[in-house]
């Protein structure tokens, strides 16, 4: 069950970066979308976006179900042209496990959890010169108090990977567009519109973000994939399109899915994201932290996760008073 939450979690986890970085544009018909979409992702250079989601899970066969609930916040802002991004974001996690009162199951598996009532994470991300740097600052989810620096190497297709224009342009194609009407977002003037994503596709493009310099998590990625197979997902998304420049102002996106795999267990997901994006085309400044030169290069990193509860501090990581 742990796996299969894992598999979970990546999958929420990658929805949210897949909707964070949508931008399109609206037409009355989805040629005209499509047309100005395609435009406009040349007409942007840099912008900034924050976010918003709360995701709720229920996985479970009746006598044991467990439940988790999670709260997460960020500030991004991207360079399109220099292909760097900075992105700090705030998670955090509620994990419950009900266990049938006559059953003679094992309480083994609920005291391996092993977490706080809340468990919380922050993150903070730059992409710069080729490389994604990640700070994690693991709060109560690791027994020691430390800041930890991770490098990961990436080529020109990973950062297409992660700026998602091209993805999102082919995503774009396969979904249904619905004009709702006309909203004025902090003093802008804007088309209000549905889109119906293709979750064929969506399925795909989450799979890709999960492969990106992972090689290693193959067998998780297979989960994922089993999970995806034995789904039932509704995916829907409004956005917010300035009627002057066509950019998205404001986005708002839902996704429900019912797993029933074969294994009898069952696992109902909804995740709500909001995300509001300003300052097109207005210059910004993304400069590496000098801590991060002392990085972990992400290969060395899980080379040495089997002995990390051996350790106090892992090497390189950035102690930070108790």
């Amino acid at each position: 069950m742990k796996r299969r939450m894992k598999a979970g979690l990546l999958i929420v986890i990658v929805a949210v970066m897949v909707f964070s970085s949508y931008a399109g544009a609206v037409a009355f018909s989805p040629e005209e979308l499509r047309d100005l979409a395609l435009a406009n992702a040349t007409e942007i250079d840099t912008y900034k976006f924050d976010m918003n989601m709360s995701m709720r899970m229920r996985m479970g066969n009746g006598t044991n179900v467990t439940g988790m609930t999670m709260e997460g916040n960020g500030s991004s802002m991207v360079d399109t042209i220099n292909k760097s991004m900075w992105t700090a974001m705030r998670m955090c996690m509620n994990v419950s496990e009900i266990m049938d009162e006559n059953t003679d199951m094992n309480t083994t598996e609920n005291a391996s959890l092993d977490v706080p009532e809340t468990t919380c994470m922050g993150i903070e991300m730059y992409v710069i010169n080729n490389s994604m740097y990640t700070k994690m600052d693991p709060g109560s989810v690791l027994p020691f108090n430390t800041s930890l620096w991770i490098k990961t190497n990436m080529s020109e297709e990973d950062w297409v990977s992660e700026d998602q224009l091209e993805q999102q342009m082919a995503l774009l194609k396969a979904s249904n567009v619905e004009l709702l009407g006309d909203e004025v977002v902090k003093g802008v003037d804007c088309y209000v519109v549905k889109i119906d994503l293709d979750s064929e596709m969506f399925w795909e493009l989450m799979l890709n973000q999960l492969l990106m310099n992972q090689p290693e998590m193959d067998e998780v990625l297979q989960n994922v994939s089993d999970i995806a197979n034995q789904s039932m997902i509704n995916i829907s998304m409004t956005q917010w399109i300035a009627k002057a420049t066509k950019f998205v102002m404001k986005s708002k996106a839902t996704m429900e899915m019912a797993i029933n795999p074969d294994t009898g267990e069952e696992s109902k997901v909804r995740m709500d994201y909001e995300m509001d994006l300003y300052d097109y085309n207005v210059p910004v400044t993304i400069v590496l932290p000098p801590e991060a030169e002392r990085s972990f290069d992400i290969d060395d990193l899980l080379g040495m996760l089997p002995g990390i509860n051996r350790i106090d501090i892992p090497p390189g990581a950035n102690q930070t008073a108790s």
